[in-house]
């Protein structure tokens, strides 16, 4: 009996060190290995239920590290390979050493989860790593990765929106400043055409910016749509399924 007892008590030892991962019924599984410590066991445990959206397109491995002495991407491919091998999923890695976060898909799931998809995710979300906030920075990467995969779109900053806004302020401030030294100096006819002269270049320059930022989006939209259209094979949705890979990964990260 109490031989039965001390197995019991090391079987449950084994466990306790091994991973903590989760199985879906199609043979995929969420696995998170926080080598850096950045998660309590209540936010690892609630992590694996947010990756468990994940699990019908493929495997979800979520990996931190301390030390690196490779590139992030590297070490994210290498350790998704060894977890899953030649399957389909997505690797997210927080390296702690290179202060980079990195997010990767393999097989069917780069289809969709795409370079350019992966570091739009990333450059939304990387603050909240910045802030020390991994857990809510992973679960909202796997939510993210999710829509995608289920064939969402991810949108971007507002990075563009901005730069057209601070372009007519700047427009508008040095044509201020301008005209204000010029009709010191002038006589008012001649105050008047500089003014007339310095409104009409400070117009073409603030439309200009402002007709650079729309064609950038524009460009950015009609990327995507082309994305989702040859990537999708036909299909109106999301991840049309299919275990291994075209060969390599597809990802994007971000410093924090």
């Amino acid at each position: 009996m109490a031989a039965t007892k001390r197995i019991c008590i090391l079987l449950l030892g084994l466990l306790l060190l091994l991973p903590l991962g989760t199985r879906a019924e199609e043979g995929y599984t969420a696995l998170v290995l926080d080598e850096a410590d950045l998660l309590t066991e209540g936010e690892e445990q609630l992590l694996l239920s947010d990756m468990a959206a994940l699990l019908p397109y493929g495997n979800a491995l979520f990996l931190t590290v301390n030390q690196n002495a490779s590139s992030s991407e590297s070490l994210a491919q290498s350790r998704y390979l060894s977890a899953f091998g030649d399957t389909s999923g997505v690797v997210l890695l927080v390296d702690m050493d290179n202060r980079y976060i990195y997010l990767a898909s393999h097989g069917a799931a780069r289809k969709y989860l795409t370079d350019a998809r992966s570091s739009a995710i990333t450059d939304k979300l990387y603050t909240l790593a910045s802030k020390e906030q991994y857990y809510l920075f992973a679960q909202k990467t796997f939510e993210q990765t999710a829509a995608v995969l289920e064939g969402g779109r991810v949108t971007a900053p507002l990075r563009y929106v901005t730069n057209a806004l601070l372009a007519l302020c700047l427009a508008l401030a040095v044509n201020f400043c301008i005209v204000s030294l010029q009709h010191r100096k002038l006589s008012p006819q001649n105050a008047l055409k500089v003014k007339v002269a310095v409104n009409t270049a400070s117009t073409v320059a603030t439309v200009g910016a402002v007709a650079a930022v729309a064609a950038t989006l524009l460009h950015r939209r009609k990327t995507r749509h082309v994305e989702s259209s040859s990537s999708g094979g036909g299909h109106g949705g999301g991840f049309s399924g299919g275990g291994h890979s075209g060969g390599g990964f597809s990802g994007g990260g971000h410093h924090f």
